[in-house]
């Protein structure tokens, strides 16, 4: 098992702004938005604390049903995580509600967006690079949103601070569950 605290993500005020025009379904932010977005993103960067738990299991190890029926039976190994941002983002955003305007829940939704993102980019580059040393490869990240207590059952969920209630919604609730599996790499004929 595999455990990284805080590791550094950097909020992108671009990317927020992308992230909120799409929300508001606008072509361009007024100058107080950008400004809000730009105020946010400096006040909400100290606050985030991502977290990530995960494992790799070779195919014959793998006792658990996280295997979904779309993936080809090729796979070698598998590598669910859970990630995090923690709480400090809402909590943060429940005590300071007026700072930033009417946009604030929004602002503070493209935040949280942007920030999974690159938290579970920062896993695949990880996963991936363990991957290659056994010369295989990637899939795209399979979310899991069901089956949670089998996850539970092999990653410790307690060490970033994450569990689940009967309805499967996470807690905190800027959590993302997934799954990598693990292909080998096809050989080139010359």
């Amino acid at each position: 098992m595999k455990k990284i605290k805080n590791f550094k993500i950097n909020i992108r005020p671009r990317e927020i702004s992308r992230i909120l025009r799409k929300f508001l379904d606008v072509q361009e932010l007024t100058i107080e938005a950008e400004e809000a977005v730009q105020r946010a993103c400096y006040f909400y960067g100290h606050t985030i604390k991502p977290a990530v738990v995960y494992e790799t299991f070779s195919k014959e190890a793998t006792d658990f049903s996280l295997i979904l029926p779309e993936i080809t039976e090729k796979w070698v190994a598998v590598s669910p995580f859970v990630l995090t941002i923690g709480n400090c983002l809402k909590d943060e955003f429940e005590k300071k509600i007026d700072i930033f305007g009417q946009l604030t829940t929004k602002i503070v939704s493209a935040i949280s967006a942007d920030t999974l993102e690159q938290s579970k980019n920062f896993v695949q580059r990880l996963i991936a690079q363990e991957a290659k040393d056994e010369q295989c490869e990637l899939s795209r990240a399979v979310e899991i949103s069901e089956n949670l207590d089998k996850l539970q059952s092999i990653l410790p969920l307690e060490k970033i601070n994450v569990s689940f209630d009967e309805q499967n919604k996470f807690n905190p609730s800027y959590t993302l569950a997934g799954v990598y599996y693990w292909f080998p790499v096809k050989k080139r004929r010359k």
